[in-house]
């Protein structure tokens, strides 16, 4: 590329420095009303509402969506289709053929493999009638468990479930043992819907702590040595496609369909901490959460195509295939491998695709180590993704058919495939930088959202032409949000924010068999209290802080919030993933780092001549340790924040933080407890080695 190129793209771009400390857009700098557009970039997309008055005070201090005007709530994105029974069957009244699809190998080639809407309406028709034979009573009384990854078979029961208004009971493919036995019992399961047959083993296994299990259907074929096993233990066991056959040749009754108001599913939290709690979604929860998809861009005469990675036990990925399957989307389903995850995306070409900060932090980094060493052409990216941000600014609109996009970004753009239109990101707070490559280098939407379980996922999402980045958007049209004064930990909502408090369709009854925590999760007024941290926008576009229980005061009086910090460390290309603790008798907050493999192998070998090691053993070399602290006390300055939100110290671990051994949620967010516990001798080290350095400068 000639250096006149790159320098139009500088100056239509008005780069004063790069990417990362571009003020392109900004988090709260630059109001919506002094965004300036010049004719040059065309014109500029027309958001919902006014997006400089994006939500509307109420008289009880809630707020809710602006484009409500005097009008009430709303409950359903369409008219009809008010359960998932409904919704679904929606599908392919509006052009839904394909529904659901995984890769299979034909002629040693993967190919797709689809099962129509048609297909699985009346596979879901022969599994329900089959539960009757069980002698399993209809209705909401009756609870269903479903113990598998993401695969067809699991929408499929799920529909079964609810032929009849039964309930479903997703439990987490890592769920641990202890929580599966109190789950199947806190539920009282009869049967359980499986995906492998070491699961199926398990169950059997675990009899004396599951007395009300009896039927276990699983998805795979059965070995003559597990039926044995299950014969001798007193189980029924069935493949699902023998359940499928004996529900053919059941006399067919007539369904049952659930109500709006009827109970969907209990959905358990995936439990940053103690117990799980059995959230329980109506129908209409859930269908009223699917208005969220509003904002973004599709085909709604069916044919979309959205690829399913997230568990399917979380609600968040839930509520993205049922707002999918409403509209007549087909749903691809990952193999299971996050390594292959980009290969299945490229294969499968969808529209929409959901995810979670940890995978779009990796997608950033790793287009950038392809240019960390090569000057030139990580200038020219940096100036092309810069012009797209600045145009994404001034026009409202992301798109992909910029001269920039076709001769610098086409092969970035590709890793998401050729039709991707729209992210959303959701389930914890994003890193800065990688959401401004996201927008930038793919040409498409990337909306965060805020939500929880107990709100049947999002409660607020990021309208579209909205181009500021760190707002998750207004409430949604079925909702209140309101803030409350947290004066213990010195939020007070007049200055700098609250407790987010919810209320609306979306949002639960409580939890099942608990009345105790739902007496204590609600107020007075009927406001689910959250127990998030957040403030609201002059725009009224809802920002989050933290969580509540991680704000905490440190000795010197001063509040911290763990989570910022590692939101913001985590735009370090040492990073891979960190855990930022802190103790309420410590006036110092340390670090726990799993360094990125690549990265610290050749920061090792340039910077200090080290070569031949494993990667444990530059983990345990204290020479980077202090280079990785060093660097974060730069980020820590770089972002003009106060030294005590920064860390005084670094463990470098290879151990990484998954949800198999107990350090993260299925959805990636760290476990902070168990991070603490599992990390603690390490983390007393740490402590020591401040304190035996302050006193070394107090003695001098």
């Amino acid at each position: 590329m000639s250096y006149r190129g790159l320098n139009l793209i500088t100056r239509q771009a008005i780069v004063h420095s790069t990417i990362r400390h571009a003020n392109l857009l900004t988090r709260t700098t630059i109001p919506l009303a002094s965004q300036d557009r010049g004719f040059f970039f065309g014109k500029r997309r027309e958001p919902r509402c006014d997006l400089r008055n994006q939500s509307i005070v109420q008289e009880d201090g809630g707020r809710k969506a602006a484009w409500l005007g005097d009008g009430p709530l709303q409950h359903g994105w369409f008219d009809g289709a008010l359960t998932t029974y409904s919704a679904i069957r929606r599908g392919p009244t509006v052009g839904g053929k394909e529904m659901l699809g995984t890769r299979v190998k034909k002629n040693g080639k993967l190919e797709w493999e689809w099962i129509t809407y048609e297909q699985a309406i009346e596979t879901s028709d022969h599994v329900s009638q089959a539960v009757r034979k069980l002698g399993i009573e209809t209705g909401e009384e009756s609870k269903i468990g479903i113990y598998s990854k993401n695969r067809p078979e699991w929408i499929i029961s799920d529909m079964a479930v609810h032929n009849f208004s039964n309930v479903s009971v997703p439990l987490y493919d890592t769920i641990t043992n202890d929580d599966m036995h109190y789950i199947t019992n806190l539920c009282e399961l009869k049967l359980m819907f499986v995906d492998l047959e070491e699961k199926t083993k398990q169950l059997i296994r675990d009899k004396s702590y599951l007395p009300t299990l009896k039927y276990i259907v699983q998805f795979d074929k059965v070995s003559p040595d597990t039926r044995e096993m299950a014969r001798e233990n007193d189980f029924q066991i069935w493949s699902f496609e023998e359940f499928v056959e004996m529900g053919k040749k059941e006399k067919p009754r007539q369904h049952i369909p659930p109500t709006p108001e009827t109970l969907a599913t209990i959905s358990f939290t995936s439990g940053t901490t103690g117990r799980p709690k059995g959230v329980m979604l109506t129908h209409l929860n859930l269908c009223s959460a699917t208005m969220s998809c509003g904002e973004f861009e599709q085909n709604m005469d069916g044919g979309d195509g959205y690829l399913s990675y997230l568990p399917l036990a979380h609600i968040y990925e839930r509520l993205c295939t049922l707002s999918n399957f409403t509209i007549g989307s087909r749903i691809g389903f990952f193999r299971g491998d996050p390594t292959l995850l980009l290969e299945d995306i490229q294969a499968l070409g969808p529209v929409s695709v959901a995810t979670v900060p940890r995978v779009i932090d990796k997608i950033h980094k790793g287009v950038m180590k392809q240019v960390v060493d090569k000057p030139i052409k990580r200038m020219i990216l940096k100036a092309a993704i810069a012009y797209k941000l600045y145009h994404y600014k001034m026009t409202g609109k992301a798109t992909r058919k910029t001269w920039v996009d076709k001769y610098l970004l086409h092969k970035i753009q590709m890793l998401l495939g050729p039709n991707i239109k729209q992210i959303i990101i959701g389930a914890a707070k994003s890193d800065f930088t990688s959401l401004q490559f996201m927008r930038g280098a793919f040409g498409i939407e990337v909306l965060e959202g805020y939500g929880q379980t107990e709100t049947s996922g999002p409660t607020t999402i990021q309208l579209v032409g909205d181009t500021r980045i760190g707002c998750v958007g207004p409430p949604m049209a079925c909702s209140l949000l309101k803030l409350v004064d947290v004066p213990e930990l010195g939020y007070y909502v007049n200055k700098n924010g609250g407790e987010i408090l919810v209320k609306g369709y979306n949002v639960t009854s409580g939890y099942y068999k608990n009345p105790d925590a739902t007496t204590s999760s609600f107020t007075e007024d009927g406001y689910l209290k959250t127990g998030d941290i957040g403030r609201f926008t002059p725009e009224g576009s809802l920002q989050i802080i933290d969580r509540r229980k991680n704000v905490f005061k440190l000795p010197q009086g001063k509040f911290v919030a763990p989570d910022l910090t590692e939101t913001l460390y985590t735009s370090s290309r040492f990073v891979q993933q960190i855990y930022v603790h802190g103790d309420l008798q410590k006036p110092w907050l340390v670090a726990v780092v799993v360094p990125d493999p690549e990265h610290l192998a050749g920061y090792a070998k340039t910077k200090h001549n080290i070569e031949g090691k494993t990667y444990e053993q530059l983990c345990n070399d204290p020479v980077l340790a202090e280079d990785v602290l060093r660097h974060f006390v730069q980020l820590t300055e770089g972002h003009n924040r106060p030294r005590y939100e920064g860390v005084y110290a670094v463990h470098l671990t290879p151990i990484a933080f998954t949800a198999q051994n107990g350090l993260t949620t299925p959805t990636l967010k760290n476990k902070r407890n168990s991070l603490a516990q599992f990390f603690k001798s390490d983390i007393e080290k740490m402590y020591k080695t401040i304190e035996t350095s302050e006193l070394k400068s107090l003695a001098q």
